[in-house]
């Protein structure tokens, strides 16, 4: 008859660095406020960190601030932001958010970003549920 899906959006950056002469710089975005009539949505994120600090393997997590759709909040590994700096940290990290139509981007560079860099969109792990435009496209899945 009906479906009850949790309004979360859970975020996969499967690489992430502070090590070395690289830095990783990332962001969320609420994206529930848009065009279409969805219902716009406040919530904050818990990020887990999953891997090295130096020779240490680490598992951490820590708030982000509350977002409401349309806003979005970032960070760097090795200086913080709205999520607290894990200077030295290799590995992945989870973002768990308390909303729907979280997405999430990486960029990892050499310090100052003076010679190399990459950037990335973060995977949304969660199934669909559906389309917000009404229309057939594209599924943001990788």
């Amino acid at each position: 008859m009906f479906t009850i899906n949790a309004c979360v959006t859970n975020l996969l950056f499967p690489f992430v660095t502070n090590q070395g002469p690289f830095d990783t710089g990332l962001a969320i975005a609420n994206t529930s406020k848009d065009p279409f009539g969805t219902s716009l949505q406040t919530g904050s994120c818990t990020v887990n960190f999953y891997g090295y600090i130096g020779s240490n393997k680490v598992c951490l997590a820590y708030p982000s601030p509350s977002i409401t759709g349309g806003e979005h909040f970032a960070w760097s590994l090795s200086s913080g932001g709205a999520v607290t700096a894990t200077a030295g940290f290799q590995g992945y990290v989870i973002a768990q958010c308390a909303f729907q139509y979280a997405h999430g981007y990486a960029f990892i560079s050499d310090l100052g970003a003076q010679r190399l860099a990459q950037g990335y969109v973060a995977l949304v792990l969660d199934s669909a549920i559906g389309s917000r435009t009404g229309s057939k496209s594209e599924v943001l899945g990788h």
